[in-house]
């Protein structure tokens, strides 16, 4: 069976933190409960900045995709965000082809990433 494995952290930004998880193997079947429980369990917890890093997940179901823009929905709300860093060519062609790039942003390295959660071009 294949597995999933996600790390937490942090990493502070303009005065808020934001939470980061990472990622290592499949969303599929067997592991969207714990993916979902994951990302849940931090917004639920009024944590509404978030960045998946992907550079370790191998495959990711249409279920989990559709929790990816379910998070995305829910965290906007609050006026948070949800951006993606380092994921493989392979899930960004899936992306892209679902239209999901026009909406979550995808950047090349974490830091690129946390870089959006920074204050806005306009307030500066």
């Amino acid at each position: 069976m294949k597995e999933l494995k996600i790390e937490h952290g942090t990493a502070p930004v303009e005065g808020r933190d934001v939470h980061i998880l990472r990622l290592e193997g499949y969303v599929d079947a067997h592991t969207f409960t714990d993916f979902e429980e994951e990302l849940t369990k931090l917004v639920e917890g009024g944590n509404y900045n978030l960045l998946l890093d992907l550079e370790k997940l191998t495959y990711i179901n249409s279920t989990g995709l559709g929790l990816l823009m379910a998070t995305f929905r829910q965290v906007r709300q609050y006026q948070g965000d949800l951006v993606i860093a380092k994921m493989s060519d392979k899930i960004t062609n899936i992306f892209n082809l679902l239209g999901f790039s026009r909406l979550i942003h995808t950047y090349p390295t974490e830091q690129e990433a946390l870089a959006q959660f920074g204050p806005s071009p306009s307030a500066a």
